[in-house]
Formats: structure tokens, sequence, C-alpha cells
């Protein structure tokens, strides 16, 4: 087990400083970070237009740079020793998957959503949160890009960021939903991955002790508390990677409309039926009709979306034994329904099942592979941590990484002094 590799915010922001300094000279202007996230309830329901949990953690992405005269981009990675430039007015393309992609394509949506950006800029970014682990690094990145470029007057203040006074950190609800549409927008149109809204409005809108609740549908939002003594998060890396399951995303994505097809002459709604729509008792009704791999799909999504419903009003309730049973329950429709986990997976919640302080555990983000994600009481996250790496490797041979992270803030900016 290694609980000890992650740098504290203030380490990074040392490490971006000290590296902007050694690439550009000089001090940077503005500083971002944006968190990572774990999805507590509602696996592959954003996309069906459905009900969500998720909480920004205290893993990030920071940024440091200022504004340049001119229109050209100078962007290093601390993480990949490497760097990239490109200009603002005419953002390209790069390599799938890659990096700079990423970078290019937060500029791309903000310019296009808030009409250009209105110079050029050089920056560092360096983080901490882990990659391919289902934490949604790929949405940090982003988060904290759209908070520099906005914090130092890149990005023009019209729209909802109309009257933005970039010496105030806070932004508004608006401008924050519209952010992380932009940012999704930016995923599924520039970088090519098809995904909801969920990572990006996690990371835009998180806030410490407290779960964030999100209808995909209608976009209505709230907080939940995670109580006055607030559990651990803790993050367990299966060390398997997510490339034995290339395409299976858009597989599911695929089965879930099948069903959404079959009901599309039998249900009636207004604008475009999406699998939120259809009543789990009418797929239960209609059973031996429909496609016998995506009704399992869809009963997946389906109670998956009550159990959201069902953890807010737990939470509300201060019942943190009942949130921990339903996440637990989402897990094993994943792996019985969905058929999104694996047996790393399984035997990573198996072990945790057995260690102190365990409360629910489920498999994070996509699955196949990655990161589970588990509710501990905060007082035994130690020994949690410790026994459950015991328990996997005895499973299975393979060691785990446990990240002990709690619910943070979501992303931010600051100018420097």
């Amino acid at each position: 087990m290694d609980t000890s590799k992650s740098l504290s915010t203030q380490d990074l922001l040392g490490v971006a400083r000290e590296t902007f300094a050694d690439q550009f000279g000089g001090i940077p202007s503005v500083e971002a970070h944006a968190p990572g996230r774990v999805e507590l309830l509602g696996n592959h329901t954003d996309y069906n237009g459905g009900l969500v949990m998720a909480s920004a953690i205290n893993r990030e992405t920071v940024v440091v740079g200022r504004p340049i005269p001119g229109r050209g981009a100078l962007v290093h990675a601390v993480a990949f020793d490497a760097s990239d430039t490109f200009l603002v007015d005419r953002v390209e393309q790069t390599e799938p998957g890659s990096w700079t992609r990423y970078v290019r394509g937060v500029c791309w949506a903000l310019g296009e959503r808030f009409g250009g950006l209105t110079s050029g800029f050089e920056a560092v970014f360096v983080g901490n949160v882990p990659l391919g682990g289902g934490l949604s690094s790929s949405a940090s990145l982003q988060a904290a890009w759209a908070r520099f470029l906005i914090g130092a007057g890149i990005v023009p203040r019209t729209g909802s960021l109309t009257g933005l006074d970039s010496s105030d950190p806070a932004l508004h609800d608006q401008a924050r939903m519209d952010i992380a549409q932009a940012l999704r927008r930016s995923e599924n149109a520039f970088v090519e991955v098809g995904s909801g809204l969920l990572d990006q409005f996690s990371a835009m809108f998180g806030a410490a002790n407290q779960a964030l609740t999100l209808d995909c549908l209608t976009l209505k939002h709230g907080l939940v508390p995670l109580g006055e003594h607030a559990p651990a998060i803790v993050v367990c890396d299966s060390g398997t990677s997510r490339r034995l399951a290339d395409g299976m995303y858009d597989r599911r994505v695929a089965e879930c409309q099948r069903v959404v097809d079959f009901f599309r002459s039998r249900i009636a709604v207004e604008g475009e039926l999406m699998l939120r729509h259809i009543p789990l008792a009418d797929l239960q009704a209609n059973w031996d009709a429909l496609d016998p791999v995506g009704r399992k799909r869809a009963r997946h999504v389906l109670t998956e979306n009550e159990r959201v419903s069902q953890g807010a009003e737990a939470l509300r309730n201060g019942d943190l034994t009942r949130f921990g049973q339903l996440i637990s329950a989402s897990h094993a429709s994943s792996r019985d329904d969905f058929e999104n986990s694996s047996p790393a997976l399984d035997a990573l919640i198996e072990a945790a099942a057995e260690a102190p302080g365990f409360l629910g555990g489920k498999l994070s983000g996509a699955g196949w592979a990655g990161c589970t994600v588990n509710l501990v009481k905060a007082e035994q996250a130690a020994d949690f941590g410790a026994a459950l790496a015991r328990g996997y490797h005895k499973r299975t041979g393979l060691n785990t990484v446990v990240h002990v992270c709690h619910a943070a803030e979501g992303a931010s900016a600051r100018q420097v002094d």
C-alpha cells in the first residue's frame, strides 16, 4: 500500500512556480486549481438523462501562468516534461488522447462560448489526480485551465461572465454551469471522447464535506451533507488498465439506446425520449419483448436513479449506514446488470467489505478497470487501507495504491500578489 505519493496543494504550487520560472522567467500572475472527483452513486446514468451523486476530492490539478501580448499560447506539462505551442485564434487538434488535446480543447470551447480569447498566455500545470483510475483527471485538468483563463482575463467577460471581477475567486451558479457545459463540449467535440456532464460539473461545483447531486435532464443540482464527522472517501487502485476494455463505453451507450428505441412509440414525452423517462414498471412489463442485453443495462440505470434519490435522503437524515449499503448495491448492479466491473474490481470490493470501518464501496467511473471508491469511518481509514491491501493481494497477487481522500472545494483561481 502507498498513501504517501500525492503532493499537497502547496507542494504542487511550489513545483508549478519553480517550473514556471525555469520555463518562462519571472512569476505567474494567476494560480488556479480544480479537483478530481469520485462518483458516489449514479453509474452510467448521466448520458441517459438520469440522476448522479458525486464528490469533488482533495486531489487536484494546478495551473499557474500569465497573459502575454500577441496570440501565442505556450504551455508546459510538468508530469510529461513536455511543452506545446499554438495560436489562440487557430486551435488545432493534436494526437487523440494527448494532454495537449485537452488543453487546446478548453481554449477552443471557452473561446467558442464566450467570443474568442483576448490574448496569448504562458502557463505550467501539474497535478496529483491518478491518471486512468476513474477519478476524472481529465475534467480536473479542464476545469483548472478554465479557471486560469478566466482569472487571467483571457476569456472575455461576456454572457454569464459579464461583470465578473477577476480578483474575485467566486463564480455564481450559472457561470459555473456554463463553464461545465463548455468543458463537456470540449471533451465531446474536440477531444472526441463521449461523456456526460458529471465530471466537469463535479470539478466546478465541489464543496467540502458535501456530496453533489445533479439531475442530468434538467440540470437541477444541489448539495447534501456528508455529516459533521464526514467519512473518508478511500480510493483504491486495482492496478489494471482500461485499455483491455476499449470500446466498451460506446457499446453500453448503444445498448441503452436500443431500449429507448423500443419504447419510442410507446411513451410520449416533451422533447427527446431518454432512458430516464421509462418507468421501471414498464421495463419489467415488457421484459420478454426487449433485447436481452439492453434490458439488463436499462434495469441498472433505472434502479441506479432510485439509489441516488434514496442516497440523498439517507444523507439528509444522517444515515451513513444506509448510504453505504446503497453504494454497495450500486456495485452489485454494475457487476451483474451493467457488466462493467472486472475480477480485480470485485476482489477490491470483497477485500474492502472485510476491512475495518467499511460502510460501502463500488467501482468508480466508467468501470472495467481503474479504481474503487469506498466510504469509510474517518478514524479507521488507515487501518482500512492496510487491511484492504492485504486482502486484495491475497486474492489476486496484485498490489493496490490507496488514496485516503475527503470531499473538497471545486475549481477556483486567484491573483498572485
